[in-house]
């Protein structure tokens, strides 16, 4: 499969199982802030490099 294609079939399958995602989701809002997941700075340096590569920083 090409890129396009790949990409095709990601929005399909949002848009097929959007209610399920949703309910799924948990708001960061509602986690308690000594949580794991909160405290790692990994998801703090992936968003700051995507940041810098697409020029939105």
């Amino acid at each position: 499969m090409d890129r396009v294609e790949h990409i095709r079939n990601f929005k399909s399958f949002l848009n097929n199982n959007r209610d399920k995602l949703m309910d799924m989701a948990v708001s960061i809002e509602n986690l308690p802030a000594d949580d794991d997941w909160i405290q790692d700075g990994e998801w703090d340096e992936i968003y700051e490099k995507e940041g810098l590569k697409d020029g939105k920083v």
